[in-house]
């Protein structure tokens, strides 16, 4: 009769280990403004960036960059980008060379606020929620 008890209480040990964990859809829903930045009548842009090795400044300053020149797009400037790359080999060493210019022209400047910042608590990419002043 114990033995039958124990084997009971282990099959339940085992199958409780096999359920899944309950999700909290708020912690790890997205906010709506990643998907519909403009609101209320106010013009909007959400810039992301993924981890990056220099630690959060240095991801977040990408973020905001990059809702920054969303922003700038929505509202005109015209962006020049031109890239040149050479390549080398000598006695079976390769080097390559890349030279990158951009140039931004605008009829006004673009300025924005962060309205809120949001981390994917799973993928641990950071979004920025840009609203244009």
């Amino acid at each position: 009769m114990k033995l039958v008890a124990n084997l009971f209480l282990l099959a339940l040990l085992l199958l409780s280990g096999c359920a899944e964990p309950e999700v909290k859809k708020s912690a790890s829903a997205k906010p709506e403004w990643i998907l519909n930045p403009s609101q209320n009548g106010k013009i909007g842009a959400v810039g992301s960036a993924y981890r990056h090795p220099k630690g959060l400044p240095h991801q977040r300053k990408i973020a905001i960059t990059r809702a920054l020149d969303e922003l700038a797009l929505q509202q005109g400037v015209k962006v020049s980008l031109s890239m040149s790359k050479s390549e080398q080999v000598v006695n079976d060493r390769a080097s390559m060379a890349v030279a990158i210019d951009s140039e931004y022209t605008a009829s006004s400047s673009v300025t924005a606020h962060i309205e809120q910042v949001w981390q994917d608590p799973y993928s641990q990419e950071l979004f920025v929620w840009l609203l244009l002043d």
